[in-house]
């Protein structure tokens, strides 16, 4: 009995010790760095106060994620609560001591151009092997309206793979330039100023090894925007401008919306694109017939109709700039149109003639389609006659299942 009772404690205390040890801190710095990498730099800070052993850990990890969001704001001073922020960012790039710093995130509310000049003046003369680079740079709080220039230096960061841009950015990339991103790959600029109409062709001419583009564009000046990219893959667009030419031979998938009620875009023959999501707003039906055509292996589409651009819409109407709305059938192309089309969705159908004629269309010439669902706008005074009125149509594909839902609810990932 005495050994049994021994026996029971000895297996209570190692069980104590287990639970209370400190394993996380037996593992070693480069497992810890790791994990630190894991969180935003202010986390990563906030673990220098467990002990010695972890007080400058985070100083040596690659990566810096610095977000105004996630620091103390002053609702009675909102510019002490910048530069509360401005004093933050100088003192970790001063105490930041890892050899490579490969990933750089910064979002800031523009309030002093030079503290932007000397942090990415730092980060481009040490960070020799950065590889992702996403600069979030939003106006401050006060009457001046003004924009950042991108510094020159940005585009020497020879090993760069992903570049984001957001904001009130100035993009002028200079065609005499020698610099050269041989490894970007990732792309993202969204609600930037570009300085001149040949901005950015200027930048897309220095990626070589460009598969993914994102463009938000809203800037209001009449540039005729180029996309020529022979290798891009993926290509996301929004834009306000009117004229858009793509030439991009190897793309697989592809975004657009068109912010305005009348766009015109010229793409060249995407041979290889397989899935498209298009944003219809009730009057770029030729955007979207151009598309179709140009894209004989089509796989996938998504018509997801947006409605945010109705007021300006029906300005255009009140001053006379109208177009009729009406779906013209592509001229046959038995060997090309529509003949991969598997999957089709459309969102935000109104049962307008143009949307059951362009519906009708897809049913009558998709050879091996195997699914349509279309989702009625919940607004829409149609009822269940939708389903009734669309299964009566013949369909090419003896495999084609039709399904419709009322309201949002479809959950499409592509």
């Amino acid at each position: 009995m005495a050994n049994s009772s021994k026996s029971k404690r000895q297996k209570l205390n190692c069980r104590e010790e287990t639970v209370g040890a400190d394993r996380i801190s037996d593992l070693p710095d480069c497992l810890l760095i790791h994990i630190l990498s894991l969180l935003r730099t202010k986390q990563a800070i906030q673990t220098s106060r467990l002990s010695s052993r972890w007080k400058l850990l985070w100083t040596y990890v690659p990566k810096l994620n610095l977000d105004i969001d996630s620091f103390p704001k002053f609702e009675c001073d909102k510019v002490a609560s910048i530069i509360n922020f401005e004093c933050y960012v100088f003192k970790v790039l001063a105490k930041h001591k890892a050899k490579y710093l490969r990933n750089f995130r910064l979002k800031y509310n523009l309030n002093h151009q030079k503290c932007l000049d000397r942090w990415i003046s730092t980060l481009t003369t040490s960070a020799l092997n950065l590889q992702e680079l996403d600069l979030q740079i939003i106006n401050c709080p006060t009457p001046t309206d003004c924009c950042w220039k991108l510094p020159h230096s940005i585009f020497y960061c020879n090993k760069l793979v992903v570049l984001k841009i957001e904001g009130h950015i100035v993009l002028d990339p200079s065609s005499s330039s020698s610099f050269q991103l041989n490894t970007l790959k990732i792309l993202r600029l969204e609600s930037i100023t570009f300085a001149n109409r040949d901005s950015l062709v200027t930048l897309l001419s220095f990626c070589p090894v460009l598969e993914d583009l994102t463009l938000k564009i809203y800037d209001y000046k009449e540039f005729k925007f180029k996309i020529c990219v022979p290798t891009l893959i993926r290509l996301s667009v929004s834009y306000l401008n009117k004229k858009l030419e793509i030439d991009t031979p190897s793309l697989e998938y592809f975004d657009f919306e068109c912010q305005r009620s009348y766009g015109l875009i010229c793409p060249t023959r995407f041979q290889n694109l397989v899935c498209l999501v298009f944003k219809y707003n009730g009057h770029n039906l030729s955007v979207l017939e151009a598309l179709l055509l140009r894209a004989p292996n089509l796989r996938v589409v998504l018509v997801d109709k947006k409605y945010h651009n109705l007021v300006s819409c029906h300005h255009q109407i009140a001053k006379g700039r109208t177009q009729k709305l009406y779906w013209t059938e592509p001229p046959n192309d038995p060997n090309s149109l529509l003949s991969h089309l598997t999957t089709f969705y459309f969102r935000g159908y109104k049962g307008l003639k143009h949307e059951v004629d362009f519906v009708k269309f897809i049913l009558k010439e998709a050879r091996v389609l195997t699914a349509m669902r279309i989702e009625v706008h919940h607004h829409s005074k149609l009822k269940k006659s939708v389903f009734e009125e669309l299964s009566i149509f013949p369909r090419r594909s003896s495999t084609c299942l039709l399904s419709v839902k009322y309201g949002y609810g479809f959950d499409i990932s592509l």
